[in-house]
């Protein structure tokens, strides 16, 4: 039996929800995968109305782009039932936009980022930044953490399946301890990427400041495809880290977030990110 690569997008039929699908074509014609669009209702009475939308729409995409898609509607909360339809589903990757920072705050609170980030799945978050032909650039954030290695498999085996660029993107540190961490994260990055014939490219912050608005100028100013992230929330209720991921997924230059747990058990499984494995 065939192991199909599925890709969850969740709906609510706005232009960012039309750009999520957009992404997820794209994928899944790289992938020979297969959407499944999500939308969830809050009651039974709701759902003849949601299949009258969600069902034309997969058909277009089965019929336009030759990708079999079929929609599912359920009711409950999209912040619950999430996971569970893509676990029910098999889903490898979701595909879920937002409307910025200011959507994350006053449409969804602190649930939109409670499903990103305690996802098992990997999320790519995108806003309303059109989709460009291909995907060319991936920036790679580095700084002193060990966990750092953990994402190293995931964007190189991304890359090779895309066909992009890797810029890695080294914070700037004081400390000549922190700053040894960095150089060594950086090191191992290179050799591993040089080791799987990744083509990458290395930056550096020009000085102290806010890593994560660095992150942002650098990726605005390549027109970066993806800025890949560590998601640690899975293990962590650290302010800092989820003030940074939110700053990330909703920044203003709207670079579409690839946010991935760093569960070796998964990434193993998965066709799009375990090409390659780092321990």
């Amino acid at each position: 039996m065939k192991d199909v690569y599925k890709i969850l997008v969740p709906t609510d039929f706005t232009s960012v929800a039309e750009t999520a699908l957009a992404h997820a074509v794209k994928i899944a014609k790289i992938m020979d995968g297969e959407i499944v669009l999500l939308h969830v209702v809050d009651r039974d009475t709701k759902t003849d109305e949601a299949r009258a939308k969600l069902d034309p729409m997969a058909e277009e995409v089965s019929k336009n782009e030759n990708i079999p898609t079929v929609g599912k509607v359920v009711t409950g909360n999209i912040f619950d039932d999430i996971d569970k339809v893509a676990d029910y589903e098999g889903a490898r990757l979701i595909i879920m936009g937002t409307h910025g920072r200011k959507g994350i705050q006053h449409i969804t609170g602190s649930y939109a980022m409670k499903v990103i980030t305690n996802s098992k799945i990997p999320f790519i978050v995108v806003q309303d930044r059109v989709v460009f032909e291909g995907y060319k650039n991936i920036v790679f954030p580095i700084d002193f953490k060990a966990e750092t290695k953990s994402k190293i498999s995931v964007t190189a085996s991304m890359a090779n399946k895309l066909g992009a660029k890797v810029h890695i993107f080294a914070d700037y540190e004081d400390d000549k301890f922190d700053k040894q961490k960095i150089d060594n994260n950086v090191a191992y990055t290179k050799k591993f990427f040089s080791t799987h014939g990744i083509d990458y490219v290395v930056e550096h912050a020009d000085g102290p400041g806010d890593f994560v608005k660095q992150i942002i100028r650098y990726s605005a100013s390549i027109n970066a495809d993806f800025i890949a992230i560590l998601n640690l929330n899975y293990r962590s209720i650290n302010a800092f880290l989820k003030n940074s991921e939110e700053a990330l997924i909703s920044n203003e230059a709207q670079i579409p977030v690839l946010m991935v747990n760093p569960s070796s058990e998964y990434i193993s499984k998965s066709p799009l990110f375990g090409d390659y494995q780092t321990f």
